[in-house]
C-alpha cells in the first residue's frame, strides 16, 4: 500500500468516526470480553503470513482501557474500603488484572510483530491507531495514561527501523507519548498539592467513569480471591523478617522495556530484589521436553549477571488455586525447566499468581523443591496509575508493618516511577533493603 493509499485509509477511519460520533452512544454495540479480544489477538499471532490489520488491534486498545477504567472505579474510594467490601474489591481487581495480562501479552506480541513488517503495510495500521486515540468522542483526557505502554513498545520496536516512513513513525509515537507524560504530570502534581485533599480535575474524571461504570456492578462480577492471611509452613512471607529490613519483589516479567530499567535503577541505588518470572515471557517447551528459549529470556540472563535472584512465577500466570493434576504440574514444570535452560537463573522460589493456593497447589511444589514466597505489603501499581499514590500507599503500609516483603510488577512503568520516590526515604527512616537466596534464605546487606 502507498503512502498515499495509507493517507486516504486514516481520512476514511476519520470521516467515518467523525459520521458516526453522535450517536455512538447509543448505537454501540456490547464490547467483548478482553479475553476473547486476547483469544483473537493469538489467533493472528499463529498466522504471522495473514497481512496485519487495524480492527483486532484497536479492539485491544479498547479492551485494554476499558479494564484500566475499571480498575480505577473500583479503587476510587479504596481509603475508605474497609472489610468485606475491601476484599470484594481486591478479588474482583485481581480477576481484571488477570484478564489485563493476557490481553496485553497478546496485544504487545502483535504490535512488535506490526512493527516488522514491511513498512506500505504497517504505516496505514499505525496511523490509525494513533488516529483513534486522537479522534474517538468516548475517550477522555486523563484516559491517555493507559496508552503508554503500547506507544513505547510500538516506539521500541521501531527503535532500529533507518526508513524515512520508521523515522516519520516514532516521531509521531514520540508525540502522543509527549502527549502522555503532559497528562501524567498535571495528574501528579495535583495530587502532590492536594496531599488526601481535593483534586478537582481527577476526581471529575472519576465521576465520569463512575457515572459509565457502576460500582455495584463491578463489585458483583466474579473475581479471585485474595491469598488467606498468614503463611503456611514453608511459605516465607516476610513477616518473620527483624524490624526494620524489606525485601524488594517483581511480579510478571520479563518485559521488552520495564525489566531493564528497573534493574538499571536497582543497580544504581544497590538494592537486591526478586523477579518472579512467567514462563511464557522467556520461551516455550515442546513435546519433547526441550526448552526453546525466546528473545525476552536475555533480560532474564542479565538480571542474573547482575546479581538478581529469578523465581518461578508459573507459565501463564494462571489461578492456579483452580489447577490440579497435569495441568498444574505443567504451570510449575515448564517455567521450571526455561529457569534452567538460562544460565544461573534457576532457583528455589516459587509465587502464586494472586497468592491463590491451597493444600493440593502447596503439595505440587515439593516434587520440584520449590518453596512459595509471598509479600506483606502489595503496592497496587496494576491497579493505581499514579505514581505518588503508589508511593504514599507503600510508605503508609510500610509504616504499619514496619518489616517485610514488597510487592510490585516490572510490566509497566510505575515501579521505576515509584522507586526513587520511596528508597531514599525509607533509608533515611532507618530501613535496610535486604534479599532471598535461591533457596529463600534471608540476605542481609
Amino acid at each position: 500500500m502507498s503512502r498515499r493509499a495509507g493517507a486516504i485509509l486514516v481520512l476514511v477511519i476519520l470521516g467515518a468516526a467523525g459520521t458516526l460520533a453522535w450517536r455512538h452512544r447509543r448505537m454501540r454495540r456490547p464490547a467483548p470480553a478482553p479475553l476473547a479480544v486476547a483469544a483473537v489477538l493469538a489467533e493472528a499471532a499463529a498466522h504471522p503470513e495473514r497481512p496485519q490489520a487495524a480492527d483486532p488491534l484497536l479492539e485491544g486498545l479498547r479492551s485494554e482501557l476499558r479494564l484500566h477504567r475499571q480498575l480505577l472505579v473500583l479503587f476510587a474510594d479504596e481509603a475508605g474500603m474497609q472489610g468485606s467490601r475491601r476484599e470484594a474489591a481486591l478479588a474482583v481487581g485481581h480477576r481484571l488484572h488477570h484478564e489485563e495480562r493476557d490481553l496485553t501479552h497478546q496485544l504487545n506480541g502483535e504490535l512488535t510483530r506490526l512493527a516488522a513488517t514491511p513498512s506500505p503495510q504497517r504505516a496505514p495500521v499505525i496511523l490509525a491507531l494513533l488516529a483513534w486515540m486522537d479522534t474517538d468522542p468516548d475517550l477522555l483526557e486523563p484516559d491517555r495514561l493507559a496508552f503508554r505502554d503500547p506507544l513505547r513498545v510500538l516506539k521500541r520496536a521501531l527503535a532500529h527501523d533507518a526508513s524515512p516512513e520508521g523515522a516519520d513513525l516514532r516521531t509521531r509515537l514520540a508525540a502522543h507519548l509527549a502527549e502522555v507524560d503532559r497528562v501524567e504530570a498535571w495528574v501528579e502534581a495535583e495530587y502532590r498539592q492536594a496531599r488526601g485533599g481535593r483534586r478537582p480535575r481527577w476526581e471529575a474524571y472519576l465521576a465520569e467513569l463512575q457515572r459509565r461504570i457502576p460500582l455495584d456492578q463491578l463489585l458483583g462480577a466474579p473475581g479471585i480471591p485474595a491469598p488467606s492471611p498468614g503463611a503456611a509452613e514453608g511459605e516465607i512471607s516476610g513477616a518473620a523478617f527483624p524490624e526494620k529490613v524489606l525485601v524488594l519483589s517483581f511480579d510478571d516479567g520479563p518485559h521488552w522495556i520495564y525489566t531493564e530499567e528497573i534493574k538499571a535503577l536497582l543497580q544504581t541505588e544497590k538494592v537486591p530484589a526478586l523477579f518472579f518470572e512467567v514462563g511464557r515471557n522467556l520461551g516455550t517447551v515442546d513435546a519433547s521436553g526441550q526448552a526453546r528459549l525466546g528473545p525476552m529470556a536475555a533480560f532474564t540472563e542479565d538480571l542474573v549477571k547482575a546479581g538478581f535472584v529469578v523465581g518461578n512465577h508459573s507459565y501463564t500466570h494462571a489461578q492456579l488455586s483452580k489447577e490440579t493434576g497435569a495441568p498444574l504440574d505443567l504451570e510449575i514444570r515448564e517455567t521450571d525447566q526455561l529457569l534452567q535452560a538460562i544460565p544461573g537463573a534457576h532457583s528455589h522460589l516459587f509465587r502464586f499468581p494472586y497468592g491463590a493456593r491451597t493444600p493440593v497447589q502447596m503439595a505440587a511444589l515439593q516434587p520440584y523443591h520449590l518453596r512459595s514466597v509471598l509479600w506483606t505489603i502489595d503496592s497496587l501499581d496494576w491497579a493505581d496509575p499514579v505514581p505518588s499514590s503508589v508511593a504514599d500507599r507503600v510508605l503508609k503500609a510500610v509504616a504499619r508493618e514496619k518489616r517485610g516483603i514488597l510487592l510490585f510488577h516490572d510490566i509497566h512503568d510505575r515501579a521505576g516511577k515509584v522507586l526513587p520516590m520511596i528508597l531514599p526515604k525509607l533509608r533515611a527512616e532507618g530501613y535496610v533493603f535486604a534479599g532471598l537466596n535461591r533457596e529463600g534464605r534471608l540476605v542481609l546487606p
